[in-house]
C-alpha cells in the first residue's frame, strides 16, 4: 500500500510540474476531408512538450450529435450542449485521472474529445460521471497506449498549410493592430528561404512574381550555406481574403520548387 501511495504521489507531482510549464495556446481551424469540413480545436501549446513521457495514454470519447446541419456541424443549441459536455469531461478527467485535454474534432455529426493521461485508472468512472447529464447522446470511450502522441500530431495538430494559415492570421491581426488608422494599402515584406539558387530562380521566374519588388537577393551565396534568404515587397490590404488569395498561393508555389514561405511583416522603409 505504501508503494502504491508513493506511485500516485510521483504521478501527481510530475503532472503538476508538466502543467505548470505549459503555455496553453488554443486554436480552431477548419480542414477539408473528402470534400467535407472538419472543425478542429487544438492546444498548440502542447506541441512544445509532446510527447510527454509521463502522459503516455490517450483517452478518446466519441459522441454522436443529435442536431446536425447539412454540413455535419452541430446546431447552435447542440453546440451549447457539447460545450457543457466538454467542461464536465475536462474537470472530471483532470481530477480523477490527471488527464490533460489536448483537443477535439467535429465532422459528419460526430465529435471526438482527446485527453492524455499517465494511466487508464479511473478514466471510465470519470467519463461515465461527466456524461450522466447527457443521456440522450450516444457515445463510446476508449483509452490506449500512445507514447508518441500520434493522435495529437496526426489527428489534431494542423498540417503545414493549415499551420501557415493560422500563423498568417495572427501576424495579420498584429499588423493591423499596429496600424489602426490606415487608409491606404500597406507595404508588406515577404520572407522566403530556398535550398538552392535554381529553386529560387524557378520561384522568381513565375509570371505573377513581376508584381513584387525584390528587397534582398543573395546574388553570390556563400559555399556551404544551407539556406538562401529572399525578401520581396508588395502593397496589400491585409484581410482574410488576402491570406487565401495571395499568401496561400505563394506558400504553395515556394513549396513546389523546394522553398519555404517564412512569413511577412509590415515594411519599415
Amino acid at each position: 500500500m505504501k508503494h502504491r501511495f508513493l506511485y500516485f504521489l510521483a504521478v501527481f507531482f510530475s503532472s503538476q510540474a508538466f502543467s505548470q510549464k505549459i503555455v496553453h495556446d488554443w486554436e480552431n481551424y477548419v480542414a477539408s476531408v473528402n470534400g467535407k469540413p472538419v472543425s478542429v480545436n487544438v492546444d498548440l501549446g502542447l506541441s512544445s512538450f509532446a510527447p510527454v513521457r509521463e502522459d503516455s495514454f490517450v483517452i478518446i470519447l466519441r459522441v454522436k450529435m443529435n442536431a446536425v446541419g447539412t454540413n455535419g456541424m452541430p446546431s447552435p443549441a447542440e453546440e451549447e450542449r457539447l460545450i457543457l459536455m466538454e467542461d464536465g469531461l475536462v474537470e472530471l478527467l483532470a481530477r480523477q485521472s490527471g488527464a490533460t485535454f489536448a483537443g477535439r474534432f467535429t465532422q459528419r455529426g460526430i465529435r471526438e474529445f482527446y485527453f492524455y493521461a499517465p494511466d487508464t485508472m479511473g478514466f471510465r468512472r470519470a467519463v461515465n460521471q461527466a456524461m450522466q447529464p447527457f443521456s440522450g447522446h450516444e457515445w463510446l470511450s476508449q483509452a490506449k497506449k500512445d507514447k508518441q502522441w500520434e493522435n495529437y500530431f496526426n489527428v489534431l495538430y494542423p498540417g503545414k498549410l493549415d499551420l501557415f494559415r493560422i500563423q498568417s492570421r495572427r501576424s495579420m491581426d498584429a499588423l493591423l493592430k499596429s496600424s489602426p488608422l490606415r487608409k491606404a494599402p500597406l507595404d508588406i515584406d515577404y520572407f522566403f528561404s530556398f535550398r538552392s539558387t535554381e529553386s529560387m530562380k524557378l520561384f522568381l521566374g513565375a509570371p505573377e512574381m513581376t508584381a513584387f519588388q525584390v528587397v534582398s537577393l543573395p546574388v553570390n551565396p556563400q559555399a556551404g550555406k544551407s539556406n538562401l534568404e529572399l525578401v520581396l515587397r508588395r502593397k496589400a490590404n491585409p484581410d482574410q481574403g488576402w491570406i487565401e488569395a495571395q499568401l496561400v498561393p505563394l506558400f504553395n508555389q515556394a513549396q513546389r520548387v523546394g522553398g519555404e514561405f517564412l512569413g511577412f511583416q509590415g515594411s519599415d522603409k
